[in-house]
């Protein structure tokens, strides 16, 4: 009601009409008022909301699209009702209820929530034709508001309460690389919420094969931010907040994942940003920066990797037996800016950062400055592998427990790790060097009498003397 009078208030600033009132969107059908804004109360009987301000468009020939765009079924009237809001456009619109169980204490589906199929396939099944009695109305709200996006509606704002989805929502997916669009995602703060123990990727767009991949890969860009996405998947399922594959220059900012068996997922993603996000009890790996290699046809490292991509100012609390935090792969000059590792000596993580450009072309470089390291490791804080002339550099670190700081493997070729500005790490702490190509320069990483600890046992071995040197602090 507040957004109707609101628009009222606005409209009557700058036309000098009447207004009407209608109880039901589809009353719009055969509304012969066509003079008169007409504000519409709710969906209808099953949804209290989704209501909102109509204007006739007259001789409009856009296609119908159910909750934003009605045509009249009067004869002789070609035209459109379309939905005004001074605010934002939203999945209210499309039947959304925000309910986490049916009144029978079931799971809040069409079914469960007592929608007949005859309702359900009138609403949506134009522009959703796999829509079923089993999804939740949440689920095909959201789906809709993505279809819109890709209708020249680029930005949806989520709100007015959390929404609760049984699979995966497709995101917008330009298909031409002359579109050139921005898809913008407010998520307002709101949580969504999976229903089903079954895994799936929460928000999915992946391009059908590597030619449409590098087609759209520069043509489309998306910020998703200001979300919360809470699974209830079980570890190893293959559950995913975000998966998304060939953009550019996309923004993930701000978004809590949460149990889930991996937070964010993007295949050539090149120059994006994953800023300001927080991982709980992501099963796998929090972060994942990679190529399509095995997800798409015609993918393979060299041709689709996530270069100069970055993850800025994020944590994660670790779910114990995880594999890493931030996982970069075959994708080259990557970097990890300020990141923070909780969970304490009780939760296990393989690595924090594993990164292995290998499979990268010419630049075979990784960057991380910065991570406070909260959590038990059992393998290495810092893994780099990479062949050929791959440079990492790694710099500012504080760790509280004990563990093998950085593990360096060559394959083959030289591969060097620059070391700089540890300014905490407890005694005991390693480094790990596997195969004969590796070299290290350490600087104000060790007091003025330490010398580095090298981690043995089966692949390690210390560095050849030539090939690492460790300038020690002045103190």
């Amino acid at each position: 009601m507040k957004k109707i009078l609101s628009f009222l208030l606005l409209f009557s600033f700058h036309f000098d009409v009447n207004a009407g009132f209608l109880k039901y969107l589809n009353e719009l059908k055969t509304c012969d008022q066509f003079e008169e804004v007409q504000f519409v109360k709710s969906i209808d009987s099953l949804t209290p909301g989704g209501g909102g301000a109509f204007v006739w468009i007259e001789k409009d020939l856009q296609a119908e699209f159910w909750g934003w765009r009605i045509k009249s079924e009067l004869n002789g009237k070609p035209g459109t009702w379309v939905r005004q809001d001074v605010f934002s456009f939203s999945p209210e619109w499309f039947g959304a209820l925000h309910l986490k169980i049916s009144p029978s204490l079931l799971p809040p589906t069409f079914r469960n929530l007592g929608y007949t199929e005859t309702d359900v396939r009138q609403r949506y099944l134009r522009f959703i034709p796999d829509i079923s009695l089993d999804d939740t109305p949440d689920w095909a709200a959201l789906q809709m508001s993505f279809l819109a996006m890709d209708k020249g509606i680029y930005a949806v704002t989520f709100g007015n309460g959390d929404y609760y989805i049984n699979r995966s929502l497709r995101l917008p997916e330009t298909t031409r690389f002359t579109d050139n669009t921005i898809y913008l995602i407010e998520g307002n703060g709101t949580t969504i919420t999976s229903i089903n123990e079954d895994g799936f990727a929460f928000f999915e767009s992946i391009p059908k094969n590597q030619r449409q991949g590098l087609d759209i890969f520069t043509a489309r860009r998306f910020t998703i931010k200001n979300l919360i996405l809470r699974g209830k998947a079980k570890a190893g399922n293959g559950s995913v907040g975000i998966r998304i594959g060939a953009t550019f220059h996309s923004i993930f900012e701000n978004i809590h994942f949460a149990n889930l068996d991996t937070g964010i997922v993007l295949r050539h993603a090149m120059s994006s940003e994953i800023v300001r996000c927080n991982a709980v009890n992501c099963y796998s790996v929090c972060y994942y920066l990679g190529s399509g290699k095995g997800a798409w046809p015609g993918a393979n490292a060299p041709n689709s990797g996530s270069n100069q991509s970055r993850v800025i100012g994020s944590r994660m609390f670790v779910a114990d037996g995880q594999y890493a935090g931030v996982m970069i792969s075959n994708s080259s000059e990557c970097r990890v800016d300020d990141f923070t590792v909780d969970g304490g000596a009780e939760r296990h993580t393989a690595f924090v950062i594993h990164i292995n450009t290998g499979g990268t072309t010419t630049v075979k470089d990784a960057f991380v400055k910065g991570v406070h390291g909260e959590a038990a490791v059992d393998s290495a804080l810092i893994k780099c592998r990479g062949n050929g002339n791959a440079l990492f550099d790694i710099s500012d670190l504080f760790v509280q427990m004990k563990c093998t700081l950085v593990e360096l493997e060559t394959p083959s070729g030289y591969a060097q790790v620059n070391c700089s500005n540890f300014s905490y790490f407890p005694p005991g702490s390693t480094l790990a060097h596997k195969g004969n190509g590796g070299a290290w320069s350490m600087e104000n990483v060790f007091e003025k009498k330490t010398e580095p600890i090298w981690k043995k046992g089966k692949g390690y071995s210390e560095p050849i003397p030539e090939r690492w040197r460790n300038i020690k602090k002045l103190f």
